[in-house]
């Protein structure tokens, strides 16, 4: 086959128009359905056998797909914004997702990227990391090493827009994209007079959609409530870290003060206290945080598993319709199912990891309250009895007493977020099985294959 060469032209794709191919285990072509075939220009035929990277654009870095097979070969999906090449030279951009198939092989489904401020910002990151690659070349490096170090370059510059890794932007990018996609298409499609083991597929797929539907608003409860977990946490972190309540402020008391001696002797007791809670409250922090990746995997699942469902459906509702070749589109249905169900597990499994952090928290939170009740209360005690504006005390007690009294007040409020946010967040996910996704699927399942999809 001829190397295809970039005109410049353009064309887009729909915002329903959703699109679909699998792959062996070596990237070569299985199956793929109509909207592929019409988007990419070429024949079924041409694209059977041929490997995936048929349609990469040049001004493709390659530091993005070493993001992929790193993360393909770990298990995990990939999704990211790439920019395609047609077989007559015209380009056309795509929000892609690849994910591993129990065979070995790989589905990848794409969608007309609709998030401008991401599309954009990947845009400008592929234009520095091709840069960098290209240079890697022209010094003699090989492509994978130029590929690596166009990897990194991707690294270095999310890092820059608050970005920590590619999966923290891909965990953000897919749920944004899935969920306007869906805010500008048409809706699902329906096909009420549809019957048989077809008819029985629609209903079973959008019964999916809408469980997820429910477990997506759970999630973004989940978004909330990490944020205030984590402001919180950082809060609390702040007040036990205050610089002015240390042990070397205490020392320079004037203890043979009788007026100063009881604040000093408190003091004394909050920075012991420090030194007990302080791990806890790091372990709390770091809970906190793999909470809140958890959160953003699951995230990143939910929209996974709805935008395989909502192909699925598509498919379906294609071949009701006889549109195209259905006979070769629908042998891609088993890849889409089976993608289906194993995102529904991975959710599953994200759940019952995210309950156990979520006791976690709560239990941490609980050994630091239980820790800081005496310490706490004592500070009470003083910061009620004694005005921290009182002339009478010495400078250095007064800005201790006043650094006392809103210790007391952040502690008492931190905790209390904590306590309120760590009790929503137990009771936010809800399990795939209470929705009735696994029964749905295989009704899915079951009706796929009496119908020799």
């Amino acid at each position: 086959m001829h190397k295809v060469k970039a005109t410049g032209a353009i064309h887009e794709v729909g915002v329903d128009q959703l699109f679909f191919s699998t792959t062996d285990s070596r990237g070569l072509i299985r199956h793929s359905n109509n909207v592929f075939i019409e988007l990419s220009r070429y024949t079924r035929e041409e694209l059977s056998g041929a490997p995936h990277n048929i349609v990469r654009h040049p001004e493709m870095p390659g530091g993005v797909f070493r993001e992929m097979w790193d993360a393909l070969k770990e298990g995990h999906p990939f999704a990211g914004y790439v920019r395609n090449l047609a077989a007559d030279g015209s380009q056309y951009d795509v929000f892609a997702t690849v994910t591993p198939l129990p065979d070995g092989g790989y589905l990848s489904v794409r969608t007309r990227p609709v998030c401008t401020d991401f599309f954009e910002t990947a845009c400008s990151i592929y234009r520095e990391a091709r840069q960098v690659e290209d240079q890697a070349l022209a010094q003699g490096d090989s492509r994978r090493l130029a590929a690596q170090k166009g990897a990194q370059r991707i690294g270095d510059l999310l890092k820059q827009v608050g970005m920590p890794s590619y999966e923290d932007f891909q965990n953000t990018a897919l749920p944004a994209e899935v969920a306007r996609r869906e805010e500008l298409s048409a809706g699902l499609p329906q096909r009420p007079g549809a019957d048989g083991e077809l008819g029985t597929m629609l209903e079973a797929v959008t019964a999916v959609v809408s469980g997820l539907d429910s477990w997506m608003g759970a999630q973004d409860e989940l978004v909330e409530l990490s944020s205030a977990l984590r402001a919180a946490g950082q809060g609390l972190r702040e007040t036990l870290d205050d610089p002015l309540l240390t042990e070397h402020a205490v020392s320079e008391l004037d203890r043979s003060d009788p007026r100063v001696r009881p604040l000093a002797d408190l003091i004394d007791l909050w920075v012991q206290m420090q030194g007990i809670v302080g791990p806890v409250v790091e372990r709390l922090a770091d809970t906190l945080v793999r909470l809140d990746t958890n959160s953003a995997r699951t995230r990143f699942r939910v929209a996974l598993a709805r935008l395989h469902a909502t192909t699925t459906l598509m498919l379906v509702a294609e071949i009701i319709d006889g549109v195209g070749d259905t006979q070769a589109s629908s042998q891609g249905v088993p890849d889409l199912i089976e993608s289906l169900a194993q995102g529904l597990t991975e959710m599953e499994q994200q759940a019952q990891e995210h309950r156990a952090l979520a006791e976690q928290v709560a239990s941490d939170i609980g050994e630091v309250s239980r820790m800081m009740t005496i310490p706490h209360q004592l500070l009470m005690l003083w910061t009620g009895s004694a005005s921290p504006r009182d002339p009478d005390l010495p400078a250095k007690a007064t800005a201790l007493s006043d650094a006392a009294s809103q210790a007391v007040e952040s502690v008492g409020r931190r905790l209390a977020e904590l306590d309120g946010a760590a009790a929503r967040c137990q009771r936010a996910a809800a399990p795939a099985d209470s929705l009735g996704l696994p029964a749905q699927l295989e009704r899915l399942r079951a009706a796929a294959k009496v119908a020799s999809l």
